[in-house]
């Protein structure tokens, strides 16, 4: 009851004629249900104060770290060997095996054309090597015929010129054996120059029917390494033509990410460099690549270089996805907290850090790169406030935090 209220029942009473010692008694009953009030009311000041406080968290002190100073360079996921297949000779198709995204093995049928022509083709061109084959065969004997009779007539020959220059035969004879012999060797000369042009006939036979069975093999689209069918482009019945693209098959056990690197940068990217890469639809997945190709010219439009860095093995890694790569080229002094510290709020993220009076505000704070298990601080905190390392789940904006739980650890 406040004063007005106590002045109201002192006039009432006078009115009344109430006697001066009722109206002590009355002031002193007004005194003591002030005074049972306000202790009621401190009682549950004191409760909420202490319903208020919150103890087992741990807080730390913001330290600056020494951390690698990068670059970043944006770049895509690409296959390190990629075979763009087309059509080497025009026919329908009569059969497509391979869909998008199977595993090929080298040498797999993909696709088979119509081979019917070809092999008409073919079977011509062997025939006619077959031909040639046996001419070959009949020419060869009628040689070793000529050759045979050539060395009889030059030996005859020789006997003549002795018996000649020994005056034992006559004229005549001596040039019969002479006739003989010229002749022979005339036959011989004739039979080898017959020999040549079947050889030669042959040998165009043979290089007709290598063309014949290496242009029906055309017909069998196969695959050129062990890989997995990008892209499909043809389909049962369509009619090819040579250079027409049916199959895009990329060999998956390398890949590399393209990156662009601005010129100015250039001097920090060599062959051999390695490279942190992160690709944005594997989450929680960095590796560690390098450098095996580099431009030696810059784009004069962009002011770019591309560069390619060989990654590590990874079942996941698909061509055409989007990646970064960073490059050392220093150390930088940073504000880095326990990614457990930082508290979200729908699109916003903050950190609760500790006053003087050991009580806990929530800030909005403007957060980096992840180092590790901790994360970059751009803004919100200063070197030597305090925050909760790990508040978990739990509110504590204006809530104080118990003395014992808020003694500083210092990190390195």
């Amino acid at each position: 009851m406040n004063s007005a209220g106590t002045k109201k029942v002192r006039a009432q009473s006078r009115r009344v004629g109430t006697p001066l010692r009722a109206e002590k008694l009355l002031a002193a009953a007004t005194l003591a249900l002030l005074l049972v009030l306000t202790a009621c009311g401190g009682e549950t000041v004191q409760k909420k104060a202490a319903a208020d406080s919150v103890s087992g968290m741990h807080v730390e002190t913001v330290q600056m770290a020494l951390l690698p100073d990068e670059h970043e360079a944006p770049g895509v996921v690409r296959a390190a060997a990629t075979a763009q297949i087309a059509a080497r000779t025009m026919g329908t198709a009569l059969e497509v095996r391979a869909r998008e995204g199977d595993h090929v093995k080298h040498g797999q049928m993909l696709a088979q054309l119509d081979e019917r022509e070809l092999a008409a083709r073919q079977n011509a061109a062997q025939a006619a090597l077959r031909e040639a084959q046996a001419g070959r065969e009949e020419v060869a004997r009628a040689v070793s015929a000529a050759q045979a009779q050539a060395d009889l007539a030059k030996k005859t020959h020789e006997r003549f010129v002795y018996l000649r220059d020994q005056k034992s035969v006559s004229p005549q004879e001596f040039d019969e054996a002479d006739t003989r012999n010229r002749a022979a060797q005339a036959a011989l000369a004739a039979a080898q120059a017959r020999q040549q042009q079947v050889e030669a006939m042959v040998a165009r036979a043979q290089s007709e029917a290598r063309a014949a069975e290496t242009l029906a093999s055309y017909a069998r689209i196969t695959a050129p390494f062990d890989g997995l069918v990008a892209r499909r482009q043809v389909e049962p019945g369509a009619l090819v033509s040579p250079g027409m693209p049916l199959f895009v098959v990329e060999d998956t056990s390398r890949y590399q990410m393209e990156v662009t690197v601005d010129a100015s940068d250039v001097r920090m990217v060599q062959r051999g460099t390695k490279a942190r890469v992160r690709v944005d639809s594997l989450p929680g997945s960095e590796m560690e690549g390098t450098i095996v190709e580099l431009e030696a010219g810059a784009d004069p439009g962009t002011q770019t270089v591309r560069a390619k860095i060989d990654l590590p093995r990874d079942a996941a890694l698909r061509s055409g996805l989007f990646g970064r790569a960073w490059f050392r080229r220093g150390e930088r002094r940073v504000i880095a907290v326990p990614r457990a510290s930082v508290v979200e709020r729908g699109q916003l993220r903050g950190v609760y850090v500790v006053d003087a009076e050991q009580v806990a505000r929530w800030r909005l704070v403007t957060l980096g790169d992840p180092i590790g298990d901790r994360v970059e601080v751009l803004s919100g905190l200063s070197q030597g406030e305090r925050y909760v390392a790990e508040p978990g789940s739990r509110e504590l904006d204006g809530k104080r935090i118990a003395a014992n739980a808020a003694k500083a650890e210092e990190r390195p």
